[in-house]
């Protein structure tokens, strides 16, 4: 078959629905013929503060990849021999972009059940409301029935994860660079040039514009410091009402030894299918990403020694109407 432009633009539209550390959306497609599709990751959207080793732009890249096999099979082409192509390290084949993967069309493919899932996923950082019985009992099933998750659900795991969580964020908001990098992406004005097309804004952030103006007043300058100082800074950036609001909390991990591109296809599945059992979630990925904290979640949790923690995710029932979706425009995605 030939990808025509229509085509193009239906699968890449789907597949850039998929979730990316502060919203960076750093995956293109290359479509190369009508045989292949090339993945790469754009660099400028790389966070030197937040992840010096670039994994969570391969993990966001991953799970692109993983959207792109869903929004194929969405139209009927199956997805075959995937080059997982990151370790390669490969910035010069498409300049201004590092390789992630490869995917091989071959064939007719059905839609995958998660496929409906898609359009319905999105973050919630507000309170949630009660769960029914039924949805906690079938998120209990759900992660029963999974390797590489672990569910705290109990009043005293939530409250020992709400802790990891503020005491995370503080520990990183006390790096300049990290706060910067995070102040860059955030889109705390409508007026923002990007405010619908990418990074977090106002309503990802379900922030009012004054409270998005204090934020870039106190993250953007040298009053975080200040604050800190005086032991303000903490209760400033604390979640722990959204947190303990939670229905549970899950924790992604996945073996240590594991292609950072495979483990973001792995997250997107893990997050589509939470979403398929009626759930909305927010990333506490500091927790993951604070070595300490993530060691005393393994200990807690007992999470097998050949896994990595990778993610931590409040969820619980959305208390109000979905944030609208920032997203690039088609035409910045194409290579």
């Amino acid at each position: 078959m030939m990808f025509k432009q229509e085509l193009i633009k239906k699968i890449v539209s789907e597949t850039n629905l998929a979730p990316s550390t502060h919203n960076t959306q750093p995956a293109r497609w290359s479509f190369l013929e009508n045989t292949s599709i090339l993945l790469s990751a754009g660099c400028t959207r790389f966070l030197p503060a937040g992840g010096p080793i670039n994994r969570d732009a391969a993990l966001s890249c991953g799970a692109a990849l993983e959207g792109t096999i869903m929004a194929l099979a969405e139209v009927g082409i199956k997805a075959t021999n995937i080059d997982d192509l990151w370790a390669a390290n490969d910035c010069v084949t498409i300049k201004g972009h590092r390789l992630a993967a490869k995917i091989n069309i071959k064939g007719d493919a059905v839609s995958f059940p998660l496929n409906k899932a898609i359009t319905k996923r999105f973050t919630w950082r507000a309170k949630f409301l009660p769960c029914e019985n039924t949805m906690t009992q079938a998120l209990n099933k759900w992660s029963r029935s999974k390797s590489d998750v672990t569910l705290a659900i109990s009043k005293s795991d939530i409250d020992f994860l709400s802790q990891q969580n503020d005491k995370s964020s503080l520990h990183f908001m006390r790096d300049k660079a990290f706060r910067n990098e995070l102040v860059e992406w955030m889109r705390l004005s409508t007026s923002h040039q990007n405010y619908t097309c990418d990074g977090l804004n106002l309503d990802a952030l379900q922030m009012s514009a004054i409270e998005g103006f204090g934020a870039k007043i106190v993250l953007g300058t040298g009053l975080f410091n200040a604050l800190d100082s005086m032991r303000l800074a903490k209760p400033l950036i604390g979640e722990e009402a959204q947190t303990k609001s939670s229905s549970a909390i899950t924790l992604f991990h996945r073996p240590k030894d594991e292609s950072p591109i495979e483990t973001g296809r792995a997250f997107y599945r893990f997050w589509l299918e939470m979403t398929d059992l009626g759930f909305s979630a927010w990333p506490m990925a500091v927790v993951a990403d604070n070595e300490e904290s993530a060691n005393e979640c393994a200990e807690r949790f007992s999470i097998p020694q050949e896994h990595r923690l990778v993610n931590v995710l409040r969820v619980g029932k959305a208390g109000g109407q979905r944030p609208k979706t920032a997203r690039l425009d088609f035409a910045d995605l194409i290579k």
